[in-house]
């Protein structure tokens, strides 16, 4: 098995050959990654071994590679999976698939084998997406940021850790809570509204049988929390706490 990196780079070479099962080493110019049974055990790459050099392998753009079946390693200078070495490569590169704050993000059959070796942020997103979920519905179920919920899904999307299936933007449970200026919501949130259905500038609010009408602007960070200011809270005799139903008036 031989070639370049124009179709395929080296993340994609090297998770189809652990997810092969495959022993023997890697050889691109400059330095090798050793594989045995799937598991990276040896790397070196520009005088570097270990961690670094098996990331400096992976973050190669261009140039050509030859892959030596059943190849032992000289030493071992890794541990663990494939997959964690796989996410901090796409993490530098700043790699990913886009997600949308609606779409819908399951796990896939390589996500629920490789979630156990992942780091603590990943494995919760692949554990709370079991079934299918938004990442609205993440971040209220693992309390991260909307950005770093959508941020982590791309690149678990890029690992073909999940799958994405795309969505209309329409309605988001939100939670009530206290702002400081009318009435807010996440600015990605209001982007994926606007981006679908052009010039949107007010959402309508159900809480309970009550509906009312409301301005509205973005603001970072917010995640599942709708903004509203005093008055607005004591005008429409909403609670903050209380979970409400959103969507954009188009």
């Amino acid at each position: 098995m031989e070639g370049d990196f124009r179709l395929l780079g080296p993340i994609d070479l090297l998770q189809l050959l652990a997810q092969g099962g495959k022993t023997g080493a890697f050889r691109v110019e400059g330095g090798e990654v050793y594989l045995e049974r799937g598991r990276p055990v040896h790397a070196a790459y520009g005088g570097v071994e270990g961690a670094e050099a098996l990331l400096a392998v992976l973050a190669l753009k261009e140039g050509r590679f030859r892959f030596f079946p059943g190849e032992a390693a000289p030493r071992r200078t890794l541990e663990g999976p494939l997959e964690a070495y796989l996410l901090e490569a796409v993490r530098r590169l700043g790699e990913g698939v886009e997600v949308g704050p609606f779409d819908l993000v399951r796990p896939t059959a390589a996500g629920l084998e490789a979630q156990a070796t992942l780091e603590p942020e990943a494995f919760a997103l692949l554990q709370a997406a079991s079934g299918g979920k938004s990442p609205l519905d993440l971040a209220a179920a693992t309390g991260l940021p909307l950005g770093r919920v959508l941020q982590g899904l791309g690149q678990l999307a890029r690992l073909r850790l999940v799958e994405v299936s795309p969505r209309v933007p329409r309605t988001a449970r939100l939670r009530v809570a206290l702002g400081g200026k009318g009435a807010q919501v996440d600015a990605l949130l209001l982007k994926a509204w606007r981006e679908h259905f052009g010039r949107v500038f007010r959402v309508r609010v159900r809480a309970g049988e009550r509906e009312v009408l409301l301005p509205v602007e973005g603001a970072e960070g917010l995640g599942v929390v709708l903004s509203l200011s005093p008055e607005l809270l004591l005008f429409h005799g909403l609670k903050a706490g209380e979970e409400v139903l959103v969507w954009p008036e188009v």
